[in-house]
């Protein structure tokens, strides 16, 4: 499995854990160095699930971004 490959089935895990909580505003990829890691976007970057620093040997990070809404 490619690390690409390995960072989209952690996202399928993280989505899994987090995805309906409402601090969060979504779910993606993005890298850390070469390697890739599943990136959590939440509401308030001091407020927001308790998420593990790795899933299945994959990265996660967590940026606060802000409440998103559709213009």
């Amino acid at each position: 499995m490619s690390d690409r490959d390995a960072a989209r089935a952690a996202k399928s895990q993280v989505q899994d854990l987090v995805g309906s909580d409402p601090r969060v505003n979504g779910i993606g990829l993005t890298h850390v160095g070469p390697a890739w890691a599943v990136k959590v976007n939440v509401v308030d970057d001091q407020d927001y699930p308790e998420l593990p620093e790795q899933v299945s040997g994959v990265p996660v990070v967590v940026r606060g971004v802000g409440r998103i809404s559709a213009l």
